[in-house]
Order: C-alpha cells, then sequence, then structure tokens
C-alpha cells in the first residue's frame, strides 16, 4: 500500500479549495438540476422543422439551445469539480457519469438545429434576422456553419454523433480513474532516507527536488506503476485515438488531424510548419541539455534530471545545498506572495483587470490549492457561461508553481472577459487561442520578477530557469507528444494497431533524437512517457502549447513596450470569444499565427534566454 502523509479532502481547509457551491449549493441542488433539465429533454424536439416559420421561432430555438446546453455542461461540472478534487469519491464519479449521459441526452435532442439552419438560404436567413435584430448576434455562428456545411450531417446522424459523444469521454475518464484513484505508488526517499508521499498531485515537486536520490526513488516508483499497467494505458489512448478517427470519417474530413485543425481553424500548413520548425531547432535543445548536464555536474542526465530548477546546483551525490533565495530550487513561497506576485504582475493591464483578478484570488475562491489524497495532478481551469472560472492546482511553493497559477489565472481571466460579454454561442474559443493568453501571463510574471530583481542574480538565474523550465514544455516536449499524436492516429486510420511496444520504442526514439547525447535512456521507463500526459486524450491538444507560448511571447513583448494601447488590444482579444475568426481576433491584438513569424521568434527567444543564463554563470 502507498505510505501516505497527504490528508483527506474532508480535511482541507476551505480556504484552500474552490467555491463549488457557487455552482450548485448543494448535491440535493444539483439533483434537482438534473431532475428538471432531464424533464426539458423531450421538449427540445418542438422546434423541429419549423425553424423557417418565423423570426420569432428561430430565435426561441437558438435561445433555448443555448440555455440548456449550458445547463448541461453546469450540472457536468458540478460533478467534475468533485471527481477533480478526490478521484476515488465513487459518489461523485456516479453523478460525472449521469451528467455525462444527461448531456449526450441534450445534445441529442438538439442535434436536428444546425442541419436545419443549413436548409434556410441565405436570402431567408437575412430576412429573418431583418425582422427580429435579437436574431443578428448569431450571424458569426451562422457563418461558420456554412464554412463546416460540407461536414455537417443530417439531422438523424447528427443526433447519433451527438448522443454517442459521452461514449469518447470515457478513455480519459478511465485513464484518470485508473492513474489518479487506483494506483497506489510506493513512497520515494530522500538522501537520509526519510519518505515522501508519491501521488499524482505531488511528483512534479519531487522531480524538482535538487536531491537527485529523491528524485530517482521518485522517478522510479512513479513511472514503474505506469510501466506495471502500460498494455491497459495503451488499450485507453487507442479507444480516444479511434474516437477522433471514427468522428473526422464520420464528417468527411481526410483524416483525424484535418478534423481537429478545421475546428480550431487552423490551416494544416501552420500545423507542419510548427513542426519543422521544432525539429529544425533541436541543436537549440541539445545546447540547453548539455548546459543542464555541466550545472548538476553530471557525466550524463537521467529522465529525473531533467525538471530540477537551475537556479541552484544539485548535488550529484544526492545531498541537498542550503535555500540561496526564495525563488530558488530550495525557497519556498507562500501562496500569499504568489497572489500578490501575479497581481504585481498584471498592473500593466489596467486598474479594472486587476481588480477583477483580485475578487477572484481572495473573495471569490477561483483557486483549489490544496495538497490532498486522491486529487487529480497537473493544473487546469473549468467553468462554463454563468459560473466563476475555476482553477484547479496542487501548490507547493516554488517559483514554477507561482507561474502556473499564472498560467491558470490567464486562462480564468480569459473565461471571465468572455462570458462577461459574449452570449453563450461565442464562449468555445479554441484552445490555442486559450493557451496565448494563459501563457501571457506567464510572460508578465517573469518580466515584474526580472525587474523587480534586476540587481539580485540568484532570483534573476532563478527566474531565466523557470522560464527555460516552461520552454522546455511548450518547445519540446508538446511538439514531441505532436508528433506521436499525429503518427498513431495515422497508424489507425491505415488499419494497423496501437500498441504499448509502438508507444514506448517510437516515444524512445524521438527523445533520443531531441535530447541528443546529454540524455541516457537506459531505462525502458523512459519510454513511458506518452502514459504520464493527459493531454493526449484530448484530440490533437498538444501543438496548442507550442503556438500559444509563440503568440504570448509577442502579446507580452508589446505591453512592455507600448504599455496601455498593448494592453488595451489584448483584453479586447479576450473580450471576443469565439465571436470573430480566432487568426483575425489575433492579428487585431498584432500577432499573425498563420505565418512562421512568432514560432522562429519563439526559438530566437529561447538562444537569448541560453545566453543569459550562461553569462550569469548558471
Amino acid at each position: 500500500m502507498m505510505e501516505t502523509t497527504l490528508p483527506r479532502r474532508a480535511d482541507v481547509p476551505r480556504e484552500q479549495t474552490w467555491a463549488i457551491e457557487s455552482v450548485y449549493s448543494s448535491d440535493a441542488a444539483w439533483e434537482e438540476a438534473v431532475r428538471a433539465a432531464a424533464e426539458a429533454v423531450p421538449g427540445l424536439a418542438r422546434f423541429h422543422g419549423r425553424l423557417g416559420e418565423s423570426a420569432s421561432v428561430l430565435l426561441e430555438a437558438l435561445r433555448a439551445r443555448d440555455q440548456w446546453i449550458t445547463t448541461a455542461w453546469r450540472i457536468r461540472l458540478y460533478a467534475n469539480m468533485q471527481v477533480k478534487a478526490d478521484t476515488a469519491d465513487s459518489a461523485a464519479a456516479a453523478r460525472l457519469q449521469r451528467a455525462e449521459r444527461l448531456r449526450g441526452a441534450i445534445a441529442e435532442a438538439l442535434a436536428y438545429i444546425e442541419p436545419e439552419l443549413l436548409t434556410l438560404d441565405s436570402a431567408r436567413l437575412d430576412a429573418l434576422i431583418a425582422a427580429s435584430p435579437p436574431l443578428g448576434v448569431y450571424t458569426h455562428a451562422f457563418a461558420v456553419s456554412r464554412r463546416r456545411a460540407a461536414h455537417i450531417a443530417p439531422a438523424a446522424v447528427e443526433a447519433v454523433l451527438a448522443g454517442a459523444d459521452p461514449l469518447g469521454a470515457v478513455p480519459y475518464a478511465t485513464y484518470k480513474a485508473l492513474v489518479n484513484g487506483d494506483l497506489r505508488f510506493s513512497a520515494a526517499h530522500d538522501a537520509t532516507g526519510a519518505a515522501h508521499p508519491v501521488a499524482p498531485s505531488t511528483i512534479d515537486a519531487l522531480l524538482r527536488s535538487p536531491d537527485r536520490a529523491l528524485r530517482r526513488s521518485a522517478w522510479h516508483a512513479y513511472t514503474s506503476e505506469h510501466v506495471a499497467v502500460r498494455n491497459t494505458l495503451a488499450h485507453l489512448l487507442a479507444g480516444a485515438f479511434q474516437r477522433d478517427v471514427f468522428s473526422a470519417r464520420a464528417r468527411g474530413y481526410a483524416s483525424a488531424l484535418d478534423a481537429a485543425l478545421d475546428a480550431a481553424f487552423l490551416p494544416r500548413e501552420v500545423y507542419l510548419t510548427l513542426l519543422e520548425s521544432c525539429r529544425r531547432h533541436q541543436p537549440l535543445w541539445h545546447r540547453a541539455w548539455e548546459l543542464r548536464r555541466r550545472i548538476l555536474g553530471l557525466e550524463h542526465l537521467a529522465p529525473y534530471d531533467l525538471d530540477v530548477p537551475l537556479s541552484v546546483p544539485s548535488s550529484a551525490s544526492g545531498s541537498s545545498p542550503s535555500s540561496l533565495t526564495p525563488y530558488g530550487s530550495q525557497g519556498t513561497i507562500p501562496y500569499d506572495e504568489a497572489r500578490r506576485i501575479v497581481l504585481a504582475a498584471v498592473a500593466p493591464l489596467g486598474a479594472d483587470y486587476s481588480a477583477i483578478l483580485r475578487r477572484g484570488l481572495y473573495e471569490e475562491r477561483w483557486v483549489d490549492w490544496a495538497t490532498n489524497q486522491g486529487k487529480l495532478g497537473g493544473a487546469e481551469q473549468s467553468g462554463v457561461h454563468g459560473t466563476r472560472p475555476f482553477i484547479l492546482l496542487t501548490y507547493e511553493g516554488s517559483l514554477i508553481s507561482v507561474s502556473a497559477l499564472a498560467h491558470e489565472l490567464g486562462h480564468a481571466m480569459h473565461a471571465y472577459y468572455t462570458w462577461a460579454t459574449q452570449p453563450p454561442i461565442y464562449e468555445g474559443y479554441p484552445d490555442w487561442l486559450s493557451e496565448t493568453t494563459s501563457t501571457f501571463h506567464q510572460a508578465l510574471v517573469r518580466a515584474y520578477l526580472l525587474r523587480e530583481h534586476a540587481a539580485d542574480p540568484t532570483t534573476q538565474r532563478a527566474v531565466l530557469a523557470e522560464a527555460l523550465a516552461y520552454y522546455e514544455r511548450y518547445l519540446f516536449q508538446m511538439p514531441l507528444l505532436a508528433q506521436l499524436e499525429w503518427e498513431g492516429h495515422e497508424r489507425l486510420e491505415r488499419g494497423q494497431s496501437l500498441d504499448a511496444d509502438w508507444l514506448s520504442t517510437r516515444t524512445l526514439e524521438l527523445l533520443a533524437e531531441g535530447y541528443g547525447s546529454a540524455v541516457a535512456l537506459e531505462d525502458a521507463r523512459a519510454g513511458i512517457v506518452w502514459a504520464r500526459f493527459p493531454h493526449l486524450y484530448l484530440n490533437f491538444y498538444t501543438y496548442q502549447y507550442s503556438l500559444g507560448m509563440a503568440a504570448a511571447n509577442l502579446l507580452a513583448d508589446a505591453v512592455a513596450r507600448e504599455g496601455a494601447p498593448a494592453a488595451e488590444r489584448t483584453i479586447a482579444l479576450l473580450r471576443v470569444g469565439a465571436s470573430v475568426y480566432p487568426l483575425d481576433a489575433l492579428r487585431a491584438a498584432g500577432v499573425d499565427l498563420a505565418t512562421p513569424a512568432p514560432v522562429e521568434a519563439a526559438f530566437a527567444a529561447l538562444a537569448t534566454l541560453l545566453d543569459r543564463l550562461e553569462a550569469l554563470g548558471v
């Protein structure tokens, strides 16, 4: 059994948890919402065949669709927040299953609306809009539907696809339940022999420890359990990929990649150019790994040496160096200080922006930052139109953790402004745009700390080392996973299998190419990286971090150079949601992601970052 000193969820202080009661006041209130929604489902068909009848009927139908889809997601949100907080909570898991079924039933009942809208010719639709000005808000949504008309099925087929949609969530839900709830990890031991609990919510902090003995022990404990269930994990991932392939074929796309890029409003060339650029710049990463190897004083790096911050050198013998700075690898930054840093960093965005964020951090409990048994690992933002934005993370006091908080708060502010400005139909902006605005926050925090501690080389090193860690994640790790994801989908499209052997072997090949000679990958556990990233279940999500970082850097640079005008353009970007095409919205903010320039600029910034670290004698 896993040794643990982690508290139970019930024992976590309320102020460290998110305000789930603002979604529904209690489980009983949630049950009442489920009952009302289930009773409403049969009546959702009342507009079938009548959308062109009159402007009032069309407006009523569209508003009913928006209302009930939003309600379905809110019902799911409440249950999912409970599951994320404690994946071992079987009652919450049961609620989430019910919420998924209800969401599918509502989507199925409303699936006729988009195909039926496409049967109305442009003249009739224009006449309906003219007769009812409130319909004008849907003009862009109508244009998007017509743009994708070739991939929208007849109403009966759309209903089947919508009803089956919750099935597509099963692989990811099962993965989370297995890894976060059912796997039991052995404790890790540091150089003194002291035990440390290993869990998805603690592994990142353990792998950042300056104590190499602890890192090695934690990595072995964590990856060994993944290796033990590697075939199960491969089947789950294959199920998620097969879902993507099936959906793409059902809608007439040439491939799952083409379907995902169309949903993201991106040309295929953007994806291909990104991966090509990442491969071309691998020598920069070879330089980065060699720098890390020298700093840590090792003959070769191991996989468990790749996350420790470079601000305070680690001892190869396993002893822990003393703390040099609260921003160094041994320093602890209290959560209150993390909140202060983020608020100070976003000050250039104006008083209104800061006031909203302050309210979320201090009054409305947007953030669940506790550490407890069963809590989902990683960090993420959630919420729906009409709720607060919510953030899940395990705050452990490092500069990386402060940056993660800033990142998720960037997501939260994007959601907040969109929900406050746009109707529900336009809340679904693409993920790469969301990753732009979240990574923008991180860039602001970095710039603030570098300014505030300009005379302190120790803190400068710590901040630059944190920046390098995120460059590694977004411009090395995520593109590597994107390549694996693309090849895995193509295997299924060719009728081949997606098994644990291929996943691990191909992962090792990609890692060996990217690491060069500085990192030793002799242990088979190094190939299990694919099983440690839930992002792979999200249908071509991984590449979007890379695009987001490239765009975010340019937005942050503009704010630093121009001040208020650039800040206003960025906030305008947050407000438009999905009411305009996302590439156009980003161009209005000053970045053209359809060209290679932003990604090339990101790698130029990486080269400068390495220069600065070397100049500081790290």
